[in-house]
């Protein structure tokens, strides 16, 4: 019987290293934008929530010195 003839490899061994190589440092690369964006994106929800915080501190004093000065006047206004 004859041997049927294969046909030959889409890529050389050499031609396959250096593509797989290149793939490697490629995704290696995106690997560190994407740990990169998740550093950044993690920074923004602590300053967000920092932020968060003070404000709702500055409203919660406001809104206590608010009834405390309602209260008075209520009070002084009940007493005349």
């Amino acid at each position: 019987m004859a041997k049927l003839l294969q046909p030959p490899p889409k890529f050389l061994p050499s031609e396959w290293h250096i593509a797989n190589k290149n793939q490697y440092h490629r995704a290696d690369a995106q690997k560190s934008r994407s740990e990169r964006l998740v550093a950044e994106s993690q920074r923004l929800v602590d300053e967000i929530g920092k932020t968060t915080r003070k404000s709702q501190s500055d409203v919660n004093k406001k809104l206590g010195r608010s009834v405390l000065a309602l209260t008075w006047c209520t009070t002084q206004w009940s007493m005349s």
